[in-house]
Formats: structure tokens, C-alpha cells, sequence
């Protein structure tokens, strides 16, 4: 690939002179591998060729313009790049009096600019063919001061330079007018780059240590290559992370001798597909949520109640652009969770122990696992007849037994009998409703606190489906349903778990441990200190509590003051003010009780601190609203 380009190369460099001084342009679009293709594979096949023939090879020097603010910035990274150790030990830092290209100009250079270069230094910066990158990255104002640089290389001295860049990209940068005038004056021959999706691929894959990731890979490159070609992604800088990626899961998959080699090398294919296209800005993590079940949402919705005409919604529509491109590797039914490939390509970490039980869970691989129920329903157009009838007797047994708790296989078991339901077919639930079936399902398991529970106002959109699996809620008013009665019972689960939370701590508070008190209060308690929990406290079991001396009146004041400093008007903690209101009366009432001078100084202590932490709050949203505070002061 690209012969064009290494032809205009060598008839450039193999001229013994140049009948028009000029330079070569070697353009392409940002991320085509224009540097990739210098470095990596024309030069070396060059210095091949030189010792073939017996000629002396002169080197490329890569200096990048990126963001280059003059000539005399060019030239001291011309220096800094051929010559790092001279550069180190004359403490060169760009305050040279005479530049570099003064030094190429004048024949006898001033002793002591010799002295500061270093001779060697200055005899090897002409051993070299510089080559310019990222032309289009140097700062628009020096432009025509670093081409005038360039142009001096090449007329007064007869170098040979390459100037790498993105062509579309520079003339945004300077105005295609001043461009055309540089390029007439300059450039005599261009070469454009396409990208080298091969090179790249095989090039990744050589360059991985020994082992057997490398080994598996190597039999597959041409698998790695067709995905590639298939993705139609040409930035080249994508394709070497992707790559980075696939390797990752290869590395992470192949150690467990339980999960096949096909799995492994489907998963390989899924990842890299993935990553190139989220890299590319085609895919997102709300993208990547509709692609499992994909087909059969579709499906669906083509001979559901809904309108097929309606164009799709955006998600869905770049979920279905991506299956199409990728047909073969059934994104639909991914063979890892996205949410893995999602997060490794975020923050680089993968959980190898998470991810292979992930997989032997969900597909039955490994002597401990057996494959789901509900996942064999879901294959149904892929199993012989026989397995999935037993798949449906399976579920059918495992709901009328209530075996599934988590919201995930609850909602994806709803999915499937609604599927199974949309053909009259409800044995799932024993021929009730399927609605009523999974209410009932939802509410007994609530009832006896065995629902897994969610975070208050936390529900994520992904518990549409299970396992790598799903459905969406936005295609059918019955899961919609069901999933918003899962939603709430969730909610009302964990509501009554920290309800439960904040008796145990009232409970060691008042066998002596005051300082649990401030787990309602504590960043680390997080949903203990931010929902509204204690209403069902009794208002006298707090305040006698309070009352009974001088340190448990100094916690709990302290308790109350700190959990309400920060709520503001809407916040649903706020919720308990009535009640927390109802406990400072009932603790100032009790305190008559006590003798002077320390029922004063108690209430003193007590009110001083709830309103020291309540200033700048409104009315409603304080414990002393400010009509209150001036009545106890009378």
C-alpha cells in the first residue's frame, strides 16, 4: 500500500541533484499513519534497499512543529532532536545568540557559537534529511517565519526536507490563499497517505511480548484485518488503541483454559470492533446499552402496535449502524458485557477474575457454571425446538419458585414472556397476565425484604436487561410497567433497610456509644446521612435520649445541626424538619427539668449551635425558624 507515495520518495532522495530545489509534502488525513508510514515502514525498507546497493543511507530527523512559535523555536528543536546530549550538557534552553540556521549559512562560524554548538553536534545536523510533522500544529502567527526557514533548508542549501501534514487542516490554519503561495514557492512534489490499516494490525500484533495472547493473535490477523475494513475507520492512531484493547481481553481470556478459544476470538473481534467506533465518536455508553437484544427490539417494533415508519430514535439508530457493520460478529449478543469493554477503555484497568466469571456464568463454560434458562429462551432461533421447550419449562419452574431476586433476571424474564406472550403463548406465567404475574412476583418478594434492593432515586437505565441481554422499556406500556412497580418496590426496600440502619444506631447510642450518632451525619454514610430516615423515630425516644445529661445533649445537638446544614429548599432530606423541629421542643421541654446553672447553659449550647449552623438558610428549612428562636429567648 501506498507504492505512489515510496515511488515519489525515492526518485526525491535518490537524485544526485535536484534540478529545482524543492520539498516533499506528504499529507493525508489527521491520524492516516503519514508519520507511522516514514518511520515504521519507508524508512527501514529504505535502509534494506541502501545496504543492497551498497550506498550510504543519510537518516530521517522527525521535528515536530507542534505548536512551534518561531524559526529560531524550529531550530533549537532541530538541535535538541539530533543532538539530546550536547543539547543536556551546554544547558541549551533556546537562548542561543545565532541560530541554527545561521550555522548552516556561514562557513566560519564564530569560534565561541562553535564551542557552545559542539562540533560534532553541528557536523551531525548535516547527516540529516529533516522531516517536518504536524505542519498544520504549528502556531498560526510563525508560519511564515518557520517556511521561511524551510525554504532557506532548501534554495540556499540544497536539503532535502519532507513537510508532513493534514493539507484540509493547514488550510483552515493559514487560508488556502497564503498556503497556495507557500506550496507554489516550496512544495515541487506531494504524496498522499492513505491509511495502512494492515501495517498497523500486523505491526500490533509483532510488536506484542512472546506468550500465548500473541500466539492466538498471530493465527488471527486476518480476522483483526476484515474487522478493520469493516469498521471503515481510517484514523490509524484509532486502530492501535483498539488494538491495545483487543490484546487486553485476549491476555485476560486466554489464561482460563474453560472458555474456548472461539469465545475468546469472538470477543477479541467484539472489543476491537467497539473500541475503534467508540474512538471514532460513533458509539456511546447509551448507544452501547440498546445494542443487546438489538435484533429482537427491532424485530418487534416492526410488528408491534407502534408505527414501523417512525424513524428511530437516535441511540437506537447508531446501535442498528453498528450491527450492520459488523453483521457477522452478532454485537447483539455480545460475548462480554459492554460494560467492560466501556470501562477499560476509560480508565485502562480490567478486572480479569470479573470478566472471565462474568463470561462462564452467562454462557455455562467451566465444570461449576450451567447456562441460564432464560439465556437458552433468548437463543431460541439458534436451539433445536426440543431445548427450548425445556427452556420454557425451566423458567416456568424457576418463577413459580421466586429462585430470581435481582432485578436484572427479573425484569430480562419479564422481556422474555412478554416476547412469549406477544404470540399467545404464557406458560411462562402459568397462563396469568404477564403484568399481574410480575407485579405479584415483585410484591411477594418485597414483602419479604428478599427484592434486591436500589439506591433511593438510583435506578440505572441498564436494568432494562440482564446478562449482556435486554429489552427496552421505551417499546412496550407492559414492560414499562413492570419495570417502574420493580423501581419502586426497590426503592422501598432499601427505605426500610436504612430505617432499619438508623434503629440500630439509635440502639448503640443509648447503650452508650454517643459517637454512632454521627454515622447520620458521615460522608462515608452516605444514603444513611442524605435520606429522610428518621421520621418514624419516635420524636420522645430522641429526646430522652438528649436529655439524660450533658454529653449526650452536646451528640445529639451536633447530629442535628451538622445533617441539615447543607439541605437547601427542595432537597428531600428536608422531609424531616417537622420531625426535627418536634425533637428540639420536646429536648427544650425536658431540659426544664434540670437544675441552674446547667439547664441555662444547656439550652444556651443547644439552640446556639442549631442556629450557628442555619444561618443564610430559609424559614422552612430551619429547625429554629427565626419567630421560634425569639420566642425562647423571651
Amino acid at each position: 500500500m501506498n507504492e505512489h507515495a515510496t515511488k515519489v520518495l525515492d526518485a526525491y532522495l535518490d537524485a544526485d541533484k535536484l534540478s529545482v530545489p524543492h520539498a516533499i509534502l506528504i499529507e493525508g488525513r489527521w491520524g492516516s499513519g503519514k508519520t507511522y508510514f516514514l518511520q515504521k515502514v519507508y524508512e527501514p525498507g529504505r535502509i534494506k534497499r541502501m545496504q543492497a546497493e551498497s550506498r550510504p543511507h543519510i537518516p530521517f530527523l522527525f521535528v515536530s512543529l507542534f505548536g512551534a512559535t518561531s524559526a529560531r523555536d524550529v531550530e533549537m528543536r532541530i538541535y535538541k532532536t539530533a543532538c539530546p546530549g550536547e543539547a543536556v550538557a551546554g544547558g541549551i534552553a533556546g537562548t542561543i545568540a545565532i541560530g541554527i540556521g545561521e550555522i548552516l549559512r556561514v562557513k566560519d562560524t564564530a569560534k565561541t557559537v562553535v564551542e557552545k554548538f559542539g562540533e560534532n553536534a553541528i557536523r551531525r545536523l548535516s547527516e540529516y534529511i529533516f522531516v517536518f510533522d504536524d505542519l498544520e500544529r504549528v502556531e498560526k502567527d510563525a508560519f511564515g517565519e518557520v517556511m521561511g526557514l524551510v525554504n532557506s533548508f532548501v534554495a540556499e542549501h540544497g536539503r532535502r526536507v519532507l513537510l508532513v501534514t493534514d493539507e484540509d487542516k493547514l488550510k483552515e490554519l493559514v487560508g488556502g490563499e497564503i498556503w497556495k503561495d507557500q506550496n507554489e514557492k516550496i512544495v515541487g512534489r506531494r504524496a498522499r497517505i492513505e491509511a495502512d490499516l494492515e501495517s498497523v494490525v500486523q505491526a500490533s500484533v509483532r510488536e506484542l511480548p512472546d506468550g500465548p495472547a500473541k500466539a492466538f493473535m498471530t493465527d488471527r490477523v486476518n480476522d483483526l484485518l476484515e474487522v478493520a475494513r469493516a469498521s471503515e475507520v481510517e484514523n490509524l492512531r484509532n486502530l492501535s488503541w483498539a488494538m491495545h484493547n483487543a490484546t487486553a481481553f485476549v491476555d485476560c481470556l486466554i489464561i482460563d483454559d474453560e472458555i474456548p478459544g472461539s469465545h475468546v476470538a469472538w470477543t477479541m473481534a467484539v472489543v476491537l470492533a467497539t473500541t475503534l467506533w467508540m474512538r471514532s465518536g460513533l458509539l456511546d455508553t447509551e448507544t452501547l446499552k440498546r445494542l443487546p437484544g438489538l435484533s429482537t427490539t427491532l424485530a418487534f417494533r416492526s410488528v408491534g402496535r407502534g408505527n414501523p415508519e417512525v424513524p428511530l430514535d437516535p441511540q437506537l439508530t447508531k446501535a442498528k449502524a453498528f450491527s450492520d457493520a459488523f453483521g457477522s460478529l452478532s454485537v447483539d449478543a455480545p460475548p462480554v458485557d459492554y460494560g467492560f469493554v466501556n470501562g477499560f477503555e476509560k480508565s485502562g484497568v480490567l478486572d480479569r477474575a470479573a470478566v472471565n466469571t462474568w463470561i462462564k456464568s452467562q454462557f455455562g463454560f467451566g465444570r461449576e457454571y450451567t447456562e441460564a434458562s432464560w439465556r437458552k429462551l433468548w437463543y431460541s432461533r439458534e436451539r433445536p425446538i426440543a431445548e427450548t421447550e425445556q427452556a420454557v419449562a425451566d423458567l416456568k419452574d424457576e418463577l413459580a419458585r421466586r429462585v430470581y431476586t435481582k432485578r436484572g433476571p427479573i425484569l430480562h424474564a419479564a422481556g422474555l414472556a412478554l416476547r412469549q406472550s406477544a404470540v399467545n403463548d404464557r406458560r411462562l406465567t402459568d397462563n396469568e397476565d404477564v403484568v399481574t404475574f410480575f407485579k405479584r412476583y415483585i410484591d411477594e418478594l418485597a414483602d419479604q425484604r428478599l427484592l434486591e434492593r436500589s439506591k433511593i432515586g438510583h435506578f440505572p437505565s441498564d436494568f432494562d436487561g440482564y446478562g449482556g441481554l435486554g429489552f427496552s422499556s421505551q417499546d412496550t406500556d407492559e414492560f414499562q410497567e413492570i419495570l417502574r412497580h420493580i423501581r419502586t418496590r426497590s426503592e422501598e426496600v432499601a427505605a426500610a433497610e436504612l430505617r432499619a440502619q438508623a434503629e440500630v444506631v439509635l440502639d448503640e447510642a443509648e447503650a452508650g456509644d454517643l459517637e454512632a450518632l454521627f454515622k447520620l451525619v458521615r460522608s462515608d454514610n452516605y444514603e444513611l446521612s442524605t435520606n429522610p430516615v428518621l421520621m418514624d423515630i419516635p420524636v420522645d425516644r430522641l429526646a430522652a435520649l438528649m436529655a439524660q445529661d450533658a454529653p449526650a445533649l452536646n451528640a445529639g445537638a451536633k447530629m442535628l445541626a451538622y445533617r441539615y446544614h447543607s439541605a437547601r429548599n427542595g432537597d428531600p432530606l428536608l422531609q424531616e424538619i417537622r420531625w426535627a423541629r418536634a425533637v428540639y421542643a420536646a429536648v427544650v421541654k425536658k431540659l426544664e427539668q434540670w437544675e441552674e446553672p446547667h439547664r441555662t447553659m444547656a439550652l444556651e449550647s443547644l439552640r446556639g449551635l442549631i442556629r450557628h449552623y442555619e444561618q443564610g438558610k430559609q424559614p422552612d428549612d430551619m429547625i429554629i425558624p427565626p419567630e421560634k428562636a425569639v420566642e425562647a429567648e423571651e
